[in-house]
């Protein structure tokens, strides 16, 4: 099997999203199992964000490996139960390709026929300019093991976006 694409090649967000899933005979399964971590209890008090700054594409992998990077991170720190994990986005996006020529030499990548379909080889969700990506709720003196986490994963993620942080929130929606 051919190796995956860069990551640049599925940055760039599309103009028309394509979700339709009835018609896709091959959809691929989302790779992301997991959107919640952790229990919901009254005394996490302090909520930690990863906003996008810029409208992209994020991959399934790419949030798989943000999700896997906190939650070890935070379990190792925290302990499990002390926290609240939760990845706001759902790939619904079917990323399609044409295929890579399979000889010696083809370095470069094909951009193959002139506005060919390409066959579904994954998923994605399409990202806004200022959407929350990543969320943690933790108590407020584990704030800063939520923000090292956020950091953690938003390396991951490979897109430009921020840390914001709110104090005594009430509960959690």
């Amino acid at each position: 099997m051919p190796t995956k694409r860069p990551a640049y090649c599925y940055k760039r967000a599309p103009k028309k999203p394509y979700t339709r899933k009835e018609y896709v005979k091959s959809r691929p399964q989302p790779r992301l199992r997991i959107f919640e971590i952790g229990k919901k209890t009254p005394e996490l008090d302090c909520v930690a964000y990863l906003v996008s700054l810029q409208k992209a594409m994020l991959l399934d992998r790419a949030l798989e490996t943000a999700r896997v990077t906190a939650n070890r991170y935070l379990t190792s720190k925290l302990g499990r139960g002390n926290f609240f994990f939760r990845i706001r986005p759902y790939p619904h996006h079917i990323v399609r390709e044409t295929r890579f020529l399979g000889i010696a030499g083809a370095d470069r990548i094909q951009s193959g026929m002139k506005k060919a379909f390409g066959k579904p080889v994954d998923r994605a969700a399409i990202i806004k300019q200022n959407q929350i990506i990543l969320e943690i709720w933790v108590r407020e003196k584990d704030l800063n093991h939520a923000l090292e986490a956020l950091r953690r994963a938003k390396v991951k993620l490979g897109i430009d976006s921020e840390l914001y942080t709110k104090k005594h929130v009430d509960s959690i929606s």
